[in-house]
C-alpha cells in the first residue's frame, strides 16, 4: 500500500515499524474511543435521570452531549471492516477466515465475562453490547470475503436499508424462536423456560451489514489521500443528505414518531435528530455513517497536511489499542463511581448490584455536566500512559495473542 504512505512521517508513527497502517483510521478510531467514554461516564456519574435524546424534555447540551457519542458504534463496525479489507491484501483469505472466527468467539467470550463484569462488578445476566455484535460481525464477514467485492456490497446495502421493513414482526413469547427473532432486531432480555437470562442490547441486524459496509470501504481507503478524502466526503455528504429527506418526510426508516413540531424551534431540531438506536434505524444509521465519513476526510486531510500533529498523536494512541482502552476504562469509571458512592452514601451498593447501570438509575445520585465532562476528561488522561505502553508494546512484538487484544 504504497500510495497511502505520506512522504513525511506523521508525528504519531516516528515509533512504529507497522507501515501498512493507515494514521487517520487510527486517528479516528481514537477519537470515536475517546468520545464513547463520555457516554459511560454520563452512565455513572450524571444526575439526569430522563432520556437525554428527549426532544420534550431534554436540553441541548444533554442532547448533544448523547448525541455525538451515537457515531461511536457505527464508527468501530465500518473502521473494523475496513481494517478487515486491508488484513485481506497482506494474507491468504483462508488465514483471515481463521483469524476472524477466532477473534469473534473471543470477543464474544469477553462481553459475556470480562465485560459484563466491569459493568456490574457482579455476576448477573451478561450483558451482550457492542462488542458481542462486533465479535458475530467479524464471523459474518469471515464468510463474506470469500464473495466478489460487489456481492459483499450488495449484501451490506441489503441489510442496512432493508431491516427496518421488519420492524412489524414482534417476538411476543417465550421460546427459541423468540429469542432468535430477538437477537436478530429486537432489543431486550433473552430467556429460557421463563427466565431471563441474558441482557441484549445489541441485535444483529443492521450491524453486520454495517461492517461489511466498511469492508467495502476498503478500496477507497487504499486510494491516494486527495481521491479518498474527496470520496469519503461525498459519502458523508450523500448520507447526511439521504437522512435529511426521510427525516423530513418520515416515509421510512424509523418506527420512532420522527420530525416534531414541539413547543420551540430547539424542540423541534432535537426531534428532527432524536432517531433510534436500540435497535438502529436507517435514520440512525445515515446520519451517524454520514459523520464518521466526514470526520475520517477530515482525518486523512490533517494527516497529509501535518495539521494539528499533537492531537493527531493523542488520538492516535487510543485508536491503536482500542479493545484495550475499551475493557480498562469500563473499569477505571466504575470503580471511581464506587469509591464515590462509598465515601458519600449509605446505600453504595447500588453500584455493584448486577446490570443495574443499564435498568435504573441510582436515586438523588450524581452531578451536572460539567462536572461529568471534567471526570470524563481525567480518566482519558490517567489512561493514556497504559494505552501508550500498550501501542508500543504491540508494535515490539509479534507475539500472536497481542492480535487479539
Amino acid at each position: 500500500m504504497q500510495e497511502t504512505v505520506v512522504s513525511q512521517v506523521p508525528v504519531s508513527r516516528q515509533f512504529t515499524n507497522r507501515s501498512y497502517r493507515i494514521e487517520s483510521i487510527d486517528v479516528l478510531r481514537g477519537l470515536l474511543m475517546v468520545v464513547m467514554a463520555l457516554d459511560h461516564a454520563r452512565d455513572y456519574f450524571s444526575s439526569v435521570s430522563i432520556d437525554p435524546t428527549d426532544p420534550v424534555r431534554s436540553w441541548p447540551i444533554l442532547f448533544i452531549t448523547r448525541w455525538i457519542t451515537h457515531i461511536c458504534a457505527p464508527g468501530f463496525l465500518l473502521l473494523a471492516g475496513t481494517s478487515v479489507y486491508l488484513q485481506r491484501r497482506r494474507k491468504s483469505a483462508a488465514t483471515l477466515t481463521r483469524f476472524l472466527i477466532t477473534r469473534g468467539l473471543w470477543l464474544i467470550f469477553l462481553e459475556a465475562t470480562v465485560v459484563s463484569f466491569g459493568w456490574s462488578f457482579g455476576f448477573g445476566w451478561p450483558i451482550l453490547q457492542v462488542i458481542w455484535v462486533i465479535g458475530v460481525a467479524m464471523i459474518v464477514l469471515a464468510g463474506l470475503q470469500w464473495f466478489p467485492l460487489p456481492v459483499v456490497g450488495i449484501f451490506a446495502a441489503v441489510v442496512i436499508f432493508g431491516h427496518n421493513l421488519l420492524d412489524v414482526f414482534h417476538a411476543t413469547a417465550d421460546g427459541n424462536w423468540a429469542n432468535t427473532w430477538r437477537i436478530l432486531h429486537e432489543r431486550g432480555l433473552l430467556t429460557f423456560n421463563g427466565h431471563a437470562i441474558i441482557l441484549y442490547g445489541y441485535p444483529l441486524l443492521p450491524w453486520v451489514g454495517v461492517m461489511a459496509l466498511g469492508f467495502c470501504f476498503g478500496p477507497v481507503v487504499v486510494q491516494t489521500p486527495k481521491r479518498r478524502q474527496r470520496f469519503s466526503a461525498l459519502f458523508g455528504a450523500a448520507s447526511l443528505g439521504l437522512f435529511a429527506v426521510l427525516r423530513l418526510t418520515h416515509s421510512y426508516g424509523d418506527p420512532g414518531p420522527g420530525l416534531q413540531h414541539l413547543a420551540t424551534s430547539t424542540n423541534t431540531v432535537m426531534s428532527f435528530f432524536s432517531v433510534q438506536k436500540y435497535p438502529p434505524s436507517l435514520h440512525y444509521l445515515l446520519s451517524t455513517l454520514g459523520v464518521v465519513f466526514l470526520l475520517f476526510s477530515l482525518a486523512d486531510y490533517a494527516v497529509q497536511h501535518a495539521r494539528a500533529p499533537r492531537i493527531r498523536a493523542f488520538l492516535d494512541v487510543y485508536g491503536r489499542v482500542p479493545f484495550f482502552f475499551y475493557i480498562i476504562h469500563i473499569f477505571l469509571i466504575h470503580a471511581l463511581a464506587l469509591v464515590v458512592a462509598a465515601s458519600i452514601r449509605p446505600d453504595w451498593q447500588f453500584w455493584i448490584t448486577p446490570d443495574v447501570v443499564f435498568i435504573s438509575h441510582f436515586k438523588n445520585w450524581g452531578y451536572s455536566l460539567p462536572v461529568v465532562y471534567a471526570i470524563w476528561i481525567s480518566v482519558v488522561l490517567v489512561l493514556y500512559p497504559a494505552c501508550a505502553w500498550f501501542a508500543k508494546l504491540k508494535d515490539r512484538r509479534r507475539d500472536w495473542w497481542l492480535s487479539y487484544l
